[in-house]
């Protein structure tokens, strides 16, 4: 039962959307990096709210991008 409570509770927490200038402010503890680097994993974004699984998923992707 503790464990099916905390699963939904995981759920909706993940499922929260967030400011990029609240991710950025927490950037260190929730994604370990910097608040640039969100900023910039960010950068041209047509949405204004993302879920921490979300901003994971563009620094990773932001991370493996090849510079020119």
């Amino acid at each position: 039962m503790a464990s099916t409570t905390k699963m939904a509770a995981d759920t909706r927490r993940e499922a929260a959307l967030y400011t990029a200038d609240e991710l950025m402010s927490h950037a260190e503890d929730l994604f370990g990096v910097r608040k640039e680097v969100v900023h910039a994993a960010l950068f041209g974004e047509s949405e204004e709210r993302f879920t921490v699984e979300q901003v994971m998923q563009k620094i990773k992707q932001f991370m493996k991008a090849k510079v020119k």
